[in-house]
């Protein structure tokens, strides 16, 4: 599975990939012709008198080190342009991937995780495709054609000579049964690792107001002692059986120079025979000194191999129907739930939900925390699909519109507000990188973000990873700035103006009462200044609506905005709202 894989993700470059490889095997067969030529040299020329054969054998030999020594460089040129061939395909193919994955995928899936299979697993596939699979080819190659060339030589030498490759075998062979796990554990604690230093680096604002440098530091000494120790163990591991596959290798040697020496006092071996065997004997010897590093490596490309594996057979669940509806023109901005039902992880977040928002309303959602506010936003833009129920955009079911169709429509600015790190006029004019100056200006004038100007570069100033060395209404007033450039049909606002002063949200509100295209508009926010001039304000209590209406009239329920009402206003009772 893992080499279908590999050659698929190969492709551009497989003939390359081919011709290395019949270099790999030839490169080792080269290997068998100069200790061959020397044997002639000892026994016809030197011990047989054929003087005639001296130069020409001489020069030969030279030949084949020059050509042997053109085929190693092509052969390692090929590989290594192959291999990284296959890293770039395969981190393309990877990276497209996670663009289509769905946000369930997200909510499953370590940061950590994804970023180890984008380094570090497709470095070790690398690795093992440039020069583990050619090695464990060459030094299989080579064991094999230096003992057809010895048995050519002597049967009874050669017997003698490779009797302990069996136990080697054997030994080798559970040797990969027991650590195959290890290398899986060891990949998982590398993850954790990254997890837990990304999660760091990310917060280190809040590490630092808290004062909490040195737990995290214990944290991440944890982590790193855990991937040490599991190092440890698959080293460990291996010391086991070493010395018993190096004390068998090694005998190969021992094994030639002490039978070799008493078959050429027995005549049965000539002295040109005898050096072909011991010039020849690091071809039977090596590989199985090798043999530790190659089966290390192997176990670790199949760790990696599984786990890139697992990534992308993961299929979307949120997808375009074969037929999905698109549109070239802005949609009208009308919204209806019917009986929405929407779990996660078997709890339930909504239950029985249902509106209708007509284009260009101002809607707003209000509740505690955890009522499903966000969720709807989500369901909204199909982030998520329902398990139960219907959410209609312009009259057709979100699940039949193609989904970049029906995200182009809306434009969001979420609360945990994320910028890139480019300029601001870059991540305003995000969704739309044709937009014009004027565009990006009036854009951010609108989210009352003018503080721009005043920046070292105004709107080339680079922005910091995440928006660092911004406050946190700063970058709020930015994403605002960033949705409505897209001039969307649907405006999503989940707790935009939350980190702004009173001043800045009651001028963000009047540009959105007055935008110039329409719009409908959608507020969540836990300040009724933010939504009392909303058309409706729709109150969620336990995953349900439990009030609806608009600020007048929810007041005169005395219900749950109400309360609120009284609690932000600072007063205890209401006698009447004018």
């Amino acid at each position: 599975m893992q080499l279908s894989w590999i050659w698929e993700n190969l492709q551009g470059y497989r003939k390359r990939y081919i011709l290395g490889f019949v270099l790999a095997v030839l490169f080792p067969l080269s290997s068998l012709v100069n200790p061959n030529f020397s044997r002639m040299l000892i026994d016809r020329v030197l011990l047989g008198g054929e003087t005639e054969l001296l130069v020409p054998l001489v020069l030969t030999m030279i030949a084949v080190t020059l050509v042997r020594t053109l085929m190693g460089y092509a052969m390692m040129g090929l590989f290594e342009v192959s291999s990284q061939g296959l890293v770039y395909n395969l981190r393309l193919k990877l990276y497209n991937h996670l663009q289509e994955l769905d946000m369930s995928f997200y909510d499953r899936y370590r940061t950590g995780d994804l970023m180890t299979a984008l380094t570090s697993d497709i470095d070790m596939i690398r690795h093992n495709v440039n020069y583990i699979f050619r090695t464990f080819l060459s030094s299989i190659l080579l064991f094999a054609a230096a003992t057809v060339y010895f048995l050519t030589i002597n049967v009874k030498f050669t017997l003698v000579l490779i009797a302990v490759t069996p136990f080697i075998l054997i030994i080798s062979r559970r040797y990969i049964k027991k650590v195959r796990h290890v290398y899986i554990e060891l990949r998982e604690k590398l993850s954790l690792l990254n997890t837990d230093a990304q999660e760091n680096i990310e917060g280190n604002r809040v590490v630092k107001a808290f004062a909490n440098e040195r737990y995290e530091i214990e944290k991440f000494e944890e982590k790193n002692m855990g991937f040490h120790d599991q190092n440890l163990t698959a080293s460990y591991m291996w010391l086991r059986y070493y010395p018993w596959i190096e004390t068998l290798a090694q005998s190969m040697t021992v094994t030639i120079m002490l039978f070799g020496g008493i078959f050429l006092i027995r005549g049965e071996l000539t002295s040109g025979e005898f050096l072909a065997f011991s010039s020849l004997s690091w071809a039977v010897c090596d590989p199985f000194k090798q043999l530790g590093q190659l089966l290390n490596d192997l176990q670790r490309f199949f760790a990696s191999a599984n786990k890139l594996i697992e990534i992308q057979s993961v299929d979307p669940k949120i997808t375009n129907k074969p037929n999905a509806k698109t549109s070239s023109q802005p949609l009208k901005g009308e919204i209806e739930f019917r009986k929405v039902d929407y779990r996660f992880s078997g709890r339930p977040v909504l239950e029985n939900i249902s509106f209708h928002i007509r284009p260009g309303e101002t809607v707003a959602f209000m509740g505690e925390t955890g009522c499903g506010k966000t969720t709807i936003i989500n369901l909204i833009s199909r982030f998520y699909d329902v398990n139960k129920g219907e959410i209609l955009v312009d009259g057709v079911d979100v699940r039949d519109w193609d989904l970049q169709t029906l995200r182009k429509n809306i434009g969001m600015a979420t609360q945990d507000v994320f910028l890139f790190s480019d300029t601001v006029d870059g991540n305003i004019a995000y969704g739309d990188p044709e937009l014009s100056d004027e565009q990006v200006r009036w854009c951010a004038s609108a989210a009352a973000a003018q503080f721009i100007d005043s920046m070292p570069e105004g709107y080339e100033t680079i922005i910091g990873e995440r928006g660092v060395g911004l406050s946190g209404g700063q970058k709020q007033r930015i994403a605002l700035a960033r949705a409505l450039a897209l001039s969307p049909p649907i405006l999503i606002l989940d707790d935009t103006t939350s980190a702004v002063d009173m001043e800045t949200e009651k001028y963000i509100q009047e540009q959105l009462e007055s935008l110039p295209f329409p719009c409908t508009k959608l507020i969540i926010a836990q300040r009724i200044s933010s939504v009392k001039k909303a058309d409706r304000i729709v109150v969620l209590k336990d995953h349900r609506i439990v009030e609806c209406g608009n600020h007048q009239e929810l007041i005169a329920k005395h219900g749950y905005y109400y309360d609120i009402y009284r609690i932000q206003s600072g007063i205890e009772e209401v006698a009447q709202v004018g």
